[in-house]
């Protein structure tokens, strides 16, 4: 597999870095040696041999890749080795030179000889390495016959003094093929690389959404990536909607992924083809389906040998889900047809539910009791928190309705149950299909369509798109379903906020007062919960006394609510009122219900809300965790609004710690192309991180420019831009621009009047003491006293840290640095690196040099305490040594409480430790070994 050429290939630089410094350690300093490359087909192992012999010109290369028609002729590979060298045969010692002779006539040696064999070939590569060095490439060593396997691996582990380098690659288990050889094992390319790739073979025609989707479908693999290119037309390639769900794979794909099952017996094959078709089957169950159809149950085991199944007490699956979806999608229908009726027979005999769904799958006409059926499998489905099978089970219902109207309607029902479960470009689909039924007309379908489309676009299209379609969506529904119109306005509230553009949720909100006319109540109190949200944010927007008030009351009563949307809406407004506990708590809420319900989109979206109060209530490590996962999630499911939010909550996170690499990886695709598609939100965070680098860094000028742009920018987001404005004061002050940070200190203490308590009142009076003229002690002290013990800590670190810059500048050193080291101990807590580095250097400029190191904030991942833990255990005994509860660690980590205290019992047993007492009291001496 090739994602380059061969003078130029895209990514791979610790790799290639590593190959150019073996090459010239062969070269100049006469030391030889092997490495194997492995890894999935089509990582690029194929691209990184010819890179090699690219940078080997002065070798004589010689190449061996594996053959899959030779594999059965013996020593086949190593009589190709032998031709292109034949010519030093005649300066070999007799007896190994006539060996190599009779081989190149295709005589073979007796296996006594096999060993003479190895040893003639090492003389030979070394004979010819006396002028020039040899290199020798084997690709795709599992194509190689197993004789030259083994001559080639007794060469590799004796070259080391020779000027010869064996460089091979295999796919799948590489140790058994080659022992005792060094490994150099690939993983998928990153993000960026694979987004050049796309860029290098399709410069125009791939929008950045349909980029995003593909990357994380392929996972790294550019073979993967390149055949989606070639597979999907450019109609697709152009506009997300347009994309399938789910991707096709393309021949070269499902011929790559059905590979494994050469070799295998007919038996074997037909077992997988049931688990395909069936994947939710128990050993019990396999055996009764096998013994019905005739076959052996113990077929399986060719097939568990080779690692494609996995085999527990409760289940039987294939482990590969290409390999899954390649058997069932595979052009045999008459195999497809026979496990079908097979299980359907075995499921019927049992009085089991699936009986009916591959029944359904055998039925080619309308059939209203098979319908019913599955209607109802599917509602069954959706309540125990399986959107994903109620979507397949509903969409095969409307399949199997003859009435167009009820078809509609099932139709509509899959969609919602497909949008559940992340499939939005295939919930975008079944609605094209709904509409185009003559019974789509009903006023109750047509405000769910509506509402629906809305919902698809706040997730896949722009902001300003999503916000017009919501407000569609609720003139549809507000004479039918007000509860429904409402969400929809409060939905539509949010988007317009991530335009930048204030005055649209404004508009939702008065239009959430029409339409609930002077009552002002609905008997839906989620639905009632989500418009009190909305109507308190546009009240803060609009500067009104009453939006505290009706905010604050909203966030005490939406404890009682049920729906995680509405409950992230809630945590949205608790943002606005400075409330970052219960935006936390509120957040988490959200994704625990959603988690259970199945919804993986909402959960995604819940916790971009999460991931920010994290950010300033635990630091940017916990909320770099929650953002990580959840970007995850919104790219398996396509949320390319969340992906760019998250990646700029990433990115807000990674500047406060002070990683300008993360800062940069996500720069582009944040600010350029989010703003691109108006998502203000993600230009805003991802501006205020980038910020913060320059802030802690002392580059004023860059960091008052990066600033005022967020706090001025179409798009941007008026609530981020409020909160950032305490550092544009600092920036703006520094870099000489006062009148700009004075009006900015204006803007900002008008809002926290209104929210009259927390952080915001605090950094008040930071701001003024930045801006004093005269003595700014008073103010300084004023706002140390008004930052609460829970509020947002790293602000209180940089108070502290400004209040001793200026006792240092008044020549006062030892008060200087009690505040100096009082935010130097928080931004170490919270790994803050560059504000860290910033405080220490001025508790050296004022004398204090015991404790003004930069102390390494990380424990290393391989110390003795942690050095067998996985990442996620090393993170719950980071929050556990930092005092917090197992629930507490299990909030933060979007974990279950019952999860958490089972990766503690292990490490209680690992680390040999009987109280969390000990695990602390080690932590601490482990933290201060590794500084």
């Amino acid at each position: 597999m090739t994602y380059g050429t061969e003078h130029s290939i895209i990514g791979r630089q610790a790799e290639r870095r590593q190959l150019a410094a073996w090459i010239e350690a062969c070269r100049s300093a006469r030391k030889g040696g092997a490495l194997l490359l492995t890894g999935d087909q089509g990582i690029g192992k194929t691209t990184l041999i010819r890179h090699t012999t690219h940078l080997a010109q002065a070798f004589h290369t010689v190449r061996v890749d594996g053959v899959p028609a030779e594999q059965s002729l013996d020593y086949a590979a190593v009589q190709r080795l032998v031709r292109p060298l034949a010519v030093g045969v005649r300066r070999l010692p007799p007896h190994l030179a006539e060996l190599l002779e009779r081989l190149l006539l295709g005589l073979l040696p007796p296996p006594r000889d096999r060993s003479l064999t190895a040893v003639a070939v090492l003389a030979l590569l070394a004979r010819s390495s006396v002028r020039r060095p040899v290199l020798v490439s084997v690709d795709d060593l599992q194509w190689v016959d197993a004789e030259s396997r083994q001559v080639l691996g007794l060469v590799a582990r004796r070259i080391s003094t020779e000027r010869v380098l064996v460089l091979a690659a295999a796919d799948h288990e590489a140790a058994r093929l080659m022992p005792g050889v060094a490994v150099l094992h690939l993983t998928g390319m990153s993000d960026r690389d694979c987004l050049r790739l796309i860029a290098q073979r399709h410069p125009s025609a791939v929008a950045p959404a349909v980029g995003e989707v593909l990357v994380h479908a392929a996972g790294g693999n550019p073979l993967v990536l390149l055949e989606f290119l070639r597979t999907l037309s450019p109609s697709q390639l152009a506009e997300l909607p347009r994309l399938p769900d789910p991707l096709p794979l393309g021949p070269r794909l499902t011929r790559l992924s059905l590979a494994p099952l050469r070799g295998l017996s007919d038996d074997c094959r037909r077992l997988l083809t049931l688990l395909a078709t069936e994947p939710r089957m128990d050993p019990p169950m396999l055996h009764r389906v096998a013994h019905m159809a005739a076959i052996d149950p113990a077929a399986l085991t060719g097939a568990e040998a080779a690692g494609l199944v996995t085999v527990s007490r409760t289940s039987v699956s294939i482990r590969d889900a290409a390999l899954a979806r390649a058997i069932r999608h595979s052009p045999d229908l008459t195999e497809r047809h026979w496990a079908h009726e097979l299980l359907a027979r075995v499921f019927a005999a049992r009085a089991d539910d699936r009986g009916g769904w591959h029944e359904a799958a055998l039925s080619t006409e309308a059939d209203a009791v098979l319908a019913d059926e599955l209607e109802r499998q599917a509602a069954r489905a959706r309540r125990h928190g399986r959107p994903c099978h109620a979507a397949v089970l509903m969409e095969r219902s409307a399949e199997l309705t003859g009435e167009d109207g009820q078809r509609a309607g099932r139709l509509v029902a899959a969609a919602t149950c497909s949008t559940m479960a992340g499939r939005l470009r295939r919930a975008a689909h079944l609605l094209e299909r709904a509409e185009a039924l003559d019974g789509a007309d009903h006023p109750s379908l047509r405000g769910d369509i509506a509402f629906l489309r809305g919902v698809l676009s706040l997730h896949q299209g722009t902001p300003d798109d999503a916000y017009h379609a919501l407000l569609t969506a609720a003139d549809v529904l507000a004479d039918g379903n007000t509860p429904l119109a409402a969400k929809a306005l409060a939905a539509a509230g949010e988007a317009g906020l991530c335009t930048g553009n204030e005055e649209l949720p404004v508009r939702a909100a008065l239009r959430a007062r029409a339409l609930l006319g002077g009552s002002m109540t609905l008997d839906e109190p989620d639905a009632q919960l989500a418009t009190d949200c909305l109507l308190g944010v546009a009240d803060s927007l609009r500067g009104l006394p009453t939006a505290t008030v009706r905010l604050r009351t909203s966030v005490a009563q939406a404890a009682q609510a049920q729906d995680p949307l509405v409950l992230t809406w809630a945590a949205h407004g608790a943002l606005f009122i400075a409330d970052d506990a219960h935006a936390r708590s509120l957040a988490a809420r959200a994704v625990a219900l959603a988690r259970r319900a199945g919804d993986t989109p909402a959960v995604a979206h819940a916790m971009q809300y999460l991931a920010y109060s994290e950010c300033w209530l635990s630091g940017p490590d916990s909320a770099r965790l929650v953002a990580t996962e959840a970007l995850r999630l919104a790219r398996g499911t396509g949320q390319i609004v969340g992906v760019r939010n998250l990646m700029g909550m990433l990115m807000l996170a990674a500047g406060l710690a002070g990683d300008t690499e993360t800062c940069e990886q996500y720069a582009d695709r944040v600010i350029d192309e989010a703003a691109e598609h108006g998502n203000g939100l993600a230009c805003a965070l991802g501006l205020w991180g980038l910020a913060q680098v320059d802030l802690a860094s002392g580059r004023w000028e860059e960091a008052a420019a990066k600033l005022r742009r967020l706090t001025r920018m179409k798009p941007g987001h008026p609530g981020v831009a409020l909160q950032a404005m305490p550092a544009y004061v600092e920036a703006a002050v520094r870099a000489g621009l006062r009148l700009r940070a004075e009006r900015a200190a204006a803007a900002f203490a008008r809002w926290a009047e209104g929210v009259g308590q927390g952080w915001p009142t605090a950094l008040v009076a930071q701001c003024r003491a930045v801006l004093a003229h005269g003595d700014p002690e008073e103010h300084f002290r004023l706002a140390l006293r008004l930052h609460g013990p829970r509020d947002r800590a790293l602000e209180q670190a940089r108070t502290a840290l400004l209040y001793g810059e200026y006792l240092k500048r008044e020549r006062r050193r030892a008060e200087s640095r009690v505040q100096l080291r009082e935010a130097a101990e928080i931004f170490r807590r919270h790994r803050a690196r560059l504000w860290l580095d910033r405080a220490c250097a001025e508790l050296r400029a004022s004398g204090d040099n015991a404790t003004a190191g930069t102390a390494d904030i990380t424990l290393p991942a391989d110390s003795a305490l942690t050095g067998g833990l996985t990442a996620r255990q090393r993170e719950i005994i980071r929050l556990v040594a930092a005092g917090a509860t197992n629930k507490e660690a299990a909030a933060r980590l979007c974990l279950s409480p019952r999860t958490v205290d089972y990766h503690l019992r292990r490490v209680f047993q690992q680390l040999h430790i009987t109280s969390r007492a000990e695990l602390i009291r080690r932590f601490c001496a482990e933290s201060v070994r590794s500084r």
